[in-house]
């Protein structure tokens, strides 16, 4: 596929635009180099990346830039204790402290993107162009973000011009090897006086890519993309300023027998209003919509996402006490093929946060929000959070909060039917609606609870030397009410379905939990390198899994044709799509005088289960198949000419690691989840002016 052509006459207006006026040099009024450590994330505040009471990662612009990520998904992964992971639909989502996707939230300048059709939000959706930073935190957050943020937030902050600025750039990359892709970006940056702009275009385009050839459908098929964004700035005074951001995102994916079409836009309108020195309100407006279409030869199906959402924050100061309450509300809609109907939720919530510091050596966060849903039952979130300076070189933090995630339309209202393969799948509240006055269905709930957690996390930061800073974080989250799939074994005649058809709805039943830690240490070797790197230890496993192993009620067979045997608690491995050890390790070198720099990154993730291959009731065992455990190893050199052209050249996954031996085991023939992507090289060459 090729890039758009009107891409790339904006691209060309906006170089002939920036190119017509004086460039005028930016005043940089943060010293040393601290703008990287201020985040916004953890507690809806500014605050010093150092002094927060919680673990949190931020990745920089510069990170970014030099790992030559083009989406979203690409920089996760380097990230320690982070992974991807497929849904059913095959979109790619983010696993963090061994929880899933859908327990965590991701957001845009601080507002949540909507589109979980299966569970996900897809992070190839995300374009990393007019990034500014990436702030992670870990853990549960509904005390200040609500439900989905059981396993924390990612929350992608765009750039923001302060001072008065023009400037713009032109980027292309274009990306060989086992993937075909090309990637351009244009942004321009404008501030004077009283107005700011900020606009930028991204488009990306790939053939595709497949990972079994023998087989007759491809991995991924062909797309082209685009996406678009537009922020104005204005102040109206020094004590009353608005911004409107705005963004846009189309892709077109298919092949000969099947197309689809995804699209999403977004509004946000924020107003902040500095009444002194120690009082700021916020009002913010945004509203959100997501769409797909998939054609077949043989269907037509549609799902359409809208999201309303109005908010007042109140921040203060009162002596050694900040403090910030909101209220808000959310206005949700869904209309897909697979309901009955178009179906809508409200909710109204409230928040507040202290944040006190007794002594200049510790600082203590109470934080709870309540939310109130037309739906399901209220859920009230507290977390308190601590941090203490033991001595110069010695810090210890932590937080222990509640997480919650709500019932998603589909769980409640799907009317998915499947009888050529021989099952459907209906939501809770769709099942009664339909077969309510069967006494087989009346033995079920009319509605879901929310899934709710409990989350622990112990933090030590370290710099025994100078250069060298090392954190280690221990965690632990608890997580009841899972909503998990069953089938009814109901006879399906009752449904007027098809003899052998198996009906599948939704309940609250499992628990589980994940535990482990993470290490992080960052050294500044001497003036031209860096090392970088971090580990992460994890447990996730089943608690009724548990609970019937050590009552010797699993039983197993080590090999197709050896006898049946009880499983032990030692045997039991835990949760699929879950590695007991991840790791990454990072090298960087700057060559200040020639302008060069240079980088190798190395990713290893430990063997996982996709899921129970020897019959032992779903339980996976250590007799179970496993995808082989491997490293990623991947290299970039970049290299600015004079001030307005840099040039990068890089290759990913360098060692070819395909995990063709998995392709081998009989549980995974012709399974792409078990295989890599091969060996790419990409060339990037960005224009600043």
């Amino acid at each position: 596929m090729f890039l758009n052509r009107r891409v790339v006459l904006v691209a060309i207006f906006f170089t002939s635009v920036a190119f017509s006026q004086k460039n005028e040099k930016q005043k940089d009024s943060i010293k040393n180099n601290k703008l990287d450590e201020v985040i916004v994330t953890a507690t809806r505040t500014v605050r010093q990346l150092s002094s927060v009471p919680m673990p949190v990662t931020l990745i920089s612009k510069k990170q970014i830039q030099q790992s030559g990520s083009v989406r979203l998904s690409d920089i996760l992964i380097e990230q320690t204790g982070i992974t991807t992971a497929s849904d059913f639909g095959g979109f790619n989502g983010v696993q963090m402290q061994g929880l899933d996707a859908e327990y965590t939230l991701i957001l845009i300048d601080g507002v949540p993107l909507v589109g979980k059709r299966s569970g996900n939000i897809d992070l190839d959706r995300i374009s990393v162009n007019n990034i500014k930073q990436i702030e992670i935190v870990k853990g549960p957050s509904s005390s200040l973000y609500g439900s989905d943020a059981i396993g924390g937030v990612i929350n992608i902050i765009t750039e923001k011009p302060k001072h008065d600025v023009l400037k713009g750039s032109l980027q292309f990359l274009a990306r060989g090897g086992a993937k075909n892709e090309l990637d351009m970006n244009a942004n321009l940056v404008y501030k004077k006086d009283k107005l700011g702009i900020n606009a930028g275009i991204n488009t990306n385009s790939s053939a595709g890519f497949d990972l079994s050839p023998q087989t007759s459908f491809k991995t991924t098929n062909g797309h082209e993309n685009y996406t678009g964004n537009f922020k104005v700035l204005y102040d109206f005074t020094d004590k009353l300023k608005t911004t409107v951001s705005t963004r846009f995102f189309e892709e077109n994916q298919g092949n000969l027998t099947e197309q689809n079409n995804q699209k999403d836009w977004s509004v946000n309108v924020d107003l902040n209003h500095k009444v002194s020195d120690k009082w700021n309100l916020d009002y913010t407006f945004y509203v959100t919509d997501f769409n797909t279409k998939s054609e077949t030869e043989l269907e037509v199906s549609t799902f359409n996402q809208t999201l309303i959402r109005p908010e007042i924050r109140s921040q203060f100061s009162i002596g050694k006490l900040d403090a910030i309450v909101g209220v808000g509300a959310s206005f949700e809609e869904v209309d897909r093929s697979d309901f009955l109907k178009k179906e809508k939720f409200d909710s109204q919530y409230v928040f507040g946060q202290l944040d006190y510091n007794p002594t200049s050596k510790l600082n203590v966060i109470i934080g709870a929000r309540f939310d109130n849903h037309s739906q399901y039952k209220s859920a009230f979130s507290p977390k308190i959070s601590t941090r203490y300076v033991v001595n110069n070189w010695l810090a210890t933090k932590a937080s222990v909060g509640y997480g919650f995630k709500a019932p998603d339309f589909r769980q409640l209202y799907f009317n998915f039917r499947n009888t050529a393969s021989g099952y459907v799948v209906f939501g809770i509240k769709t099942l009664h609606e339909l077969y309510g006055n069967l006494p087989e269905v009346q033995q079920f709930d009319t509605d879901l609870n929310p899934e709710n957690s409990v989350g622990f996390n112990l933090g030590f930061e370290l710099k025994p030397i100078n250069n060298l800073a090392i954190n280690i974080n221990v965690f632990r989250n608890d997580i009841e009410d899972l909503i998990n799939t069953f089938d009814t074994q109901i006879n399906p005649l009752n449904f007027n379905l098809p003899a052998g058809t198996r009906v599948f709805t939704y309940e609250n039943r499992d628990k589980v939990y994940t535990q482990g830690f993470e290490l992080d240490a960052n050294y500044k070797i001497d003036d031209n390198f860096r090392f970088i790197a971090g580990y992460q230890f994890l447990e996730a496993k089943d608690k009724e899994e548990e609970a019937l192993i050590k009552s010797n009620q699993i039983f197993i067979r080590r090999t197709p044709t050896s006898p049946s045997e009880k499983l032990t608690i030692d045997n039991y491995f835990g949760l699929p799509n879950r590695s007991k050890h991840m790791a990454n390790a990072k090298l960087y070198y700057q060559n200040f005088e020639h302008r060069f720099s240079a980088n190798l990154r190395a990713i290893y993730r430990s063997k996982y289960a996709l899921y129970d291959t020897n019959n032992s009731q779903g339980v996976i065992d250590e007799y179970d198949d496993f995808v082989s455990g491997n490293i990623t190893l991947n290299t970039a050199i970049e290299k600015k000419l004079f001030s307005l052209l840099k040039v990068q050249f890089g290759i990913d996954n360098l060692l070819d690691e395909k995990g063709e031996s998995n392709a081998t085991k009989q549980a995974f023939l012709n399974n792409d989840a078990a295989l890599q992507l091969g060996r790419t090289y990409y060339g990037r060459i960005q224009f600043n002016f």
